[in-house]
Order: C-alpha cells, then sequence, then structure tokens
C-alpha cells in the first residue's frame, strides 16, 4: 500500500469514514505524503527546502506521475512548503486518495448534503477490519522497542504525528511519541527536510484554526 494511502485510512474512521483530524492540518501531512511516496521512489529530492526532480519517467501511478509533472511544468527550486500548499490547496489531495482507495475496492466515496446545503464527503471502508490493518501495523511496530523502523514506516510515523493522529493509534506505551521523533532523526536528509515543511505548515494551519 502506498504511503498516502496508509496514512488516509489511519486519518478515517473504518466505519464511518469521518475523519479524525482537523481537516486542513489533515490534508497537509497527507499532502506531505504524496510528496514523500515520490522521495521514497527516487524521482524527487529536496535540498536546502527546495524541491526538484530526479527521475523524470512516468511510472504507471496515476497520482505521483501527475504530481511529478506538475513539478517538472513548474520548474525546480520552489520551496517544500510551496508545494505541500499546492498539493493540498489546488490538487485537493485528500479527494484524490479517497480517489485513488475507492478504485482499489478499500473505501466507498459517500456524499450527503446538511440543513446548510453544504456538501461533505465520508470515506467508510468497504471492510472495516481491512481498512484498520495500516492503523493496526503502525501500532505494533512503534510498540516493538528492540526493532529499528524501516524508513517508509518511520515517515508514515512522523506524518502521523504532524496530522495530530498519535491519539488514534490507541497506544499503551507513552514513550511513542519520543519513538517517533527518534526514528524520524534516522531518516534520509531530503525525508527530514520535507517533514520538517510539513510540521512548519501544520503549525501554521492550526494558528489559523484557533484565530
Amino acid at each position: 500500500m502506498r504511503l498516502a494511502d496508509e496514512l488516509f485510512l489511519v486519518g478515517h474512521d473504518d466505519f464511518t469514514g469521518k475523519p479524525l483530524s482537523s481537516g486542513r492540518i489533515f490534508d497537509t501531512a497527507l499532502a506531505g505524503a504524496a510528496l514523500a511516496e515520490l522521495l521514497l521512489d527516487g524521482r524527487l529530492g529536496v535540498d536546502n527546502g527546495t524541491v526538484f526532480a530526479l527521475d523524470r519517467q512516468p511510472r504507471n501511478e496515476a497520482l505521483t506521475d501527475l504530481l511529478l509533472s506538475e513539478i517538472i511544468r513548474r520548474g525546480d527550486g520552489h520551496s517544500a512548503r510551496l508545494w505541500l500548499a499546492f498539493v493540498r490547496d489546488e490538487m485537493q489531495i485528500r479527494e484524490r486518495v479517497g480517489n485513488r482507495l475507492a478504485g482499489a475496492g478499500w473505501v466507498r466515496r459517500v456524499e450527503s448534503r446538511g440543513l446548510t446545503l453544504r456538501t461533505s464527503v465520508r470515506w467508510p471502508g468497504v471492510n472495516p477490519n481491512q481498512v484498520a490493518a495500516p492503523r493496526v501495523r503502525l501500532g505494533a511496530s512503534l510498540q516493538q522497542t528492540q526493532r529499528p523502523l524501516d524508513t517508509t514506516t518511520a515517515t508514515l510515523a512522523a506524518l502521523i504525528r504532524a496530522g495530530n493522529l498519535v491519539g488514534v493509534l490507541t497506544l499503551v506505551d507513552r514513550s511513542v511519541a519520543d519513538r517517533i521523533v527518534t526514528a524520524r532523526q534516522s531518516l534520509p536528509g531530503s525525508l527530514q527536510q520535507l517533514l520538517a515543511a510539513v510540521d512548519a505548515a501544520a503549525a501554521d494551519t492550526a494558528v489559523q484554526i484557533r484565530r
């Protein structure tokens, strides 16, 4: 399963499909996950906070191919913060990841309108036990203190923390948050820079929400 898919499933209730974190904060973390997929695939780099393409060839994965094509079209050298905002707002990342999961049969897209006539979208799991798997796997990995986290799992854990979702893991060990920080420090520099940009963007979003 792709990184953004796992984050998406952790960030939504298995049965109702409702988000478990503040919308814009979660979407910021999800935008980070989409960019991180490109870094993990060796298609993108981050240096001094700016993003640049490494591998310009499409790989028949619609979402990351589209994102990389936008980065190539707009040119290297734009900041990670700028790309996070673009992916979150202009690309409507939650809708795209949700549709990717719906197309794979993991979730259903359910659209409804309330009394205000405002449209809301939920993403309930087709099989609630199945969509809980990323949360269970991550929780188990974080509890196994003797075994270091692999790069993808450490990145997912850092994005979970940025999206204010650590609480949904229902972990017993209170030191898990510290383990996420420690695991993140072992990540490649480009991923650490991207995650720092995600943290900063999420913090700015949180301030705007409180206002």
